[in-house]
């Protein structure tokens, strides 16, 4: 049962990521902190929450998704 929600838990950010790198989920750059504005050029702040942010969703996803597969094959 506990694999079961790992699994399912992976598939939420896998899919969310997956979204966002292919553009169907908008990312809004205006919502930056004075800090970043600062910081970072407005292309650095999209490519960091649109693909950055992204790819890291997709990871995260992945590896819940392999770590229920294991822990439901260990049984």
């Amino acid at each position: 049962m506990l694999a079961l929600l790992i699994i399912i838990c992976g598939f939420i950010p896998l899919v969310y990521g997956t979204l966002t790198v292919l553009g169907v989920v908008k990312t809004d750059t205006r919502n930056d902190s004075e800090m970043d504005r600062k910081l970072f050029s407005e292309y650095n702040r999209y490519f960091i929450s649109r693909y950055w942010g992204a790819v890291q969703g997709i990871i995260g996803g992945v590896g819940l998704i392999v770590l229920g597969v294991i822990l439901h094959f260990a049984r």
